[in-house]
């Protein structure tokens, strides 16, 4: 619960900053919404759900075959809202362990699917930012010089998260320096306190993470299928806030797409440096910043408005609801069988 208030009030703050200058034209953008292309945002939001549910479903498939897409898909809803309530998305995987255990997957099994689809998945948008950067590095560095650091330094802390943990499987100086030296150091600056408990963790997550590669590499065409999804379900997510701009009738072309796409692929980078529940406050005040340059302040409050509450409360809410809606199935099924 704080962790909703603490949201809720850094977005409502974030909203006074941008609305309290153009608040009589943002209201009235707003008042005159499309409802067709607002409809459609709702439909992309909830195809990005179901392709993270047919990532899941693939990759459970591989222990549990008769795993169902819907069951997917209500694991996806419900890791969406922990992933919102919970600093740095941390609570996420937690619930999914709990929805896999509610669909009779074993422990072992989830934890295995989990790290698979951790695997693909931040690869995937490893290369899917890297490739936008390069495509589009001289329009950003046109129009955003003053943040290209935090966009590389967020980028190169999502990279470093899938690069690391295969170096330190695969050249064991690596791993010598981090688990010796490296510890030592921090250590030294009292960033960490239990030595023997941080190498164990690190062992424990090497074995989980060459155990998974190696099985993914017995499953090519998995992989690509479920890559496939990834890139999907991340060019659709990028790519609503062209559709908010719409809904809103405020006119873009096609040409300018791929250049909001990439934008808000810069935004999710900059994520990484706010650990606070759904990133809130931050992630507000960078989409205006970086919107406001290229479609003026009050196009860019009106979309972010609009965009914030299509792509994160709306997925909350209806996340919220798919977690009750466990709960109450499970309650059910144990009456059903005595308990």
């Amino acid at each position: 619960m704080l962790n909703i208030l603490l949201v809720i009030s850094l977005s409502l703050f974030v909203l006074w900053l941008s609305f309290k200058d153009n608040y009589h034209e943002i209201v009235a953008m707003l008042c005159n919404i499309n409802i067709w292309y607002l409809l459609l945002c709702v439909v992309i939001v909830l195809l990005i759900q179901v392709f993270i549910g047919l990532a899941l479903t693939l990759l459970t498939s591989l222990s549990n075959p008769h795993y169902r897409l819907k069951d997917g898909v209500l694991n996806a809803l419900v890791a969406s809202f922990f992933h919102g309530v919970t600093p740095s998305s941390s609570g996420g995987q937690f619930a999914q362990v709990y929805v896999f255990k509610k669909q009779k997957v074993d422990i072992c099994d989830a934890a295995s699917v989990l790290w698979m689809d951790f695997i693909i998945y931040q690869a995937t948008m490893v290369f899917v930012v890297l490739c936008l950067l390069i495509i589009r590095f001289a329009y950003f560095e046109r129009y955003f010089s003053n943040l290209l650091i935090l966009v590389l330094l967020g980028f190169l802390v999502n990279s470093a998260i899938i690069v690391g943990l295969w170096a330190l499987g695969r050249f064991p100086k690596v791993y010598t320096f981090i688990t010796t030296k490296g510890i030592d150091i921090a250590c030294k600056l009292k960033l960490i306190k239990n030595k023997a408990k941080v190498v164990a963790s690190i062992d424990a997550q090497l074995t989980r993470f060459d155990a998974e590669t190696k099985k993914l590499s017995q499953h090519r065409k998995l992989i690509l299928e479920v890559i496939g999804c990834n890139v999907i379900r991340l060019l659709l997510y990028y790519s609503i806030p062209f559709f908010c701009f719409l809904a809103l009738d405020i006119h873009v072309s096609l040409s300018v797409l791929i250049d909001i796409i990439a934008m808000t692929s810069y935004i999710s980078m900059i994520n990484a440096f706010i650990p606070i529940p759904g990133a809130s406050g931050g992630t507000e005040a960078m989409f205006v910043l970086m919107f406001s340059k290229v479609f003026g302040m009050v196009n860019a409050s009106s979309t972010m408005l609009l965009w914030r509450i299509m792509s994160y409360y709306l997925v909350m809410l209806i996340g919220g609801l798919a977690f009750i809606y466990v709960k109450i199935k499970d309650e059910m099924n144990k009456r059903k069988e005595g308990y």
